[in-house]
């Protein structure tokens, strides 16, 4: 089968979320020796970094638009089709949650990775917000079907868009293989992390992960716990990050141990995990919950906020607090600090629970649906 991947959120110098996952998706495909992966990105004038992808055959460039007057065409459905100059596949996938219009692909597969912006719109973006109001209803009736990245998202797909349940198939994420492997990147001095011991985070700073939750559940916290634990918050910048940012900097202003290393690579953010006591996720929405699988993936035990979706990412690996509540919090956060045989049991169910996610399943998924639709 001949697939094309639309890589474009690859060409970039930091990579987000998404494009993680279009990196993965676009690897694990290209290792299957039914397909035939074609990965294609925007290169105006050559003005792009190259996405940094080994595969069979070389990158495809689309040069004849710049990325953001093409992104803004077919935001308002006036874009003509992306591949024009491209060869003929069978399948296109668009990760990014946009179905671009086509004249080579007989068929069409859209990623829609979760629905902030219907159930959260108040923390997206203005500008986003108002982009993916146009797109994705648009992209989910012209695409031949739907991937998410979890059951909780394409239940959300079926109840707001009155799709059948066939149109929408489900591709967990497995973590990087670098969580798996031993980490020796000397993290301490480098990011000026005070304590041996800390509480770690990762994650954009933006309203749905719920910094200030956390920071006040740690600053709640006893303070011999605090003296030896520190709070590390690892992630760049995302959108409306006031009350983050002050949350960080009254925190760190009373004296505490709050440390916001901002981005950071995967070897350092693999280290991190490796060397932190605890992980804490404390989100209000998620689309599927990658951090967790990471954090299982380096042996740290978690701790979540309690909603559907990260309790399908964590099954039994995690303990639950309840979203947005700081005390709930802070009383679970010392209850797994104080518990090391409780520590143990999460980390080793967290091995258990990894192994229901794999590439190669997913691969399967997606493959088994294209070939249902021809």
């Amino acid at each position: 089968m001949k697939i094309r991947v639309e890589v474009s959120c690859l060409a970039n110098k930091s990579i987000s979320g998404v494009a993680k996952y279009t990196e993965m998706l676009t690897k694990a495909l290209d290792s299957n020796p039914g397909v035939e992966v074609r990965a294609s990105y925007f290169d105006f004038l050559c003005r792009q970094p190259k996405p940094s992808l080994k595969l069979k055959k070389p990158l495809e460039k689309n040069n004849f638009f710049p990325l953001r007057v093409y992104a803004k065409m077919q935001s308002y459905n006036v874009a003509p089709p992306f591949d024009i100059l491209l060869p003929n596949v069978d399948l296109t996938i668009f990760p990014n949650f946009a179905t671009w219009p086509t004249s080579k692909s007989k068929l069409r597969a859209t990623v829609i990775h979760d629905l902030t912006y219907l159930y959260y719109s108040e923390t997206v973006e203005a500008k986003n917000l108002a982009h993916l109001r146009r797109v994705i209803p648009r992209s989910i009736q012209k695409a031949d079907f739907i991937i998410t990245i979890s059951e909780a998202v394409k239940a959300e797909l079926i109840k707001e868009f009155s799709i059948t349940s066939e149109k929408c198939v489900v591709t967990h994420i497995p973590p990087d293989e670098i969580y798996f492997q031993k980490n020796t990147n000397e993290i301490h001095k480098k990011y000026g992390i005070p304590t041996k011991k800390f509480i770690f985070f990762i994650g954009n700073l933006e309203p749905r992960k719920d910094l200030p939750t956390l920071i006040e559940a740690y600053r709640k916290l006893p303070i011999a716990i605090k003296k030896e634990y520190s709070l590390v918050l690892a992630g760049g910048n995302g959108w409306k990050t006031e009350k983050s940012r002050q949350s960080i900097v009254e925190a760190q202003e009373a004296g505490e141990n709050v440390v916001h290393v901002g981005f950071v690579d995967s070897k350092d953010t693999a280290a991190f995990y490796q060397s932190a006591s605890l992980f804490v996720m404390p989100s209000i929405y998620e689309g599927f919950g990658m951090p967790i699988l990471e954090s299982m993936a380096s042996g740290c035990p978690m701790i979540a906020s309690d909603i559907t979706v990260l309790r399908e990412t964590a099954g039994e690996a995690a303990l639950f607090a309840k979203v947005g509540d700081s005390d709930s919090f802070s009383q679970t956060i010392q209850k797994l600090l104080c518990d090391v045989p409780l520590q143990k049991e999460l980390i080793k169910k967290g091995k258990q629970q990894l192994k229901y996610f794999s590439w190669g399943k997913n691969v399967k998924i997606i493959l088994d649906k294209a070939k249902s639709l021809f």
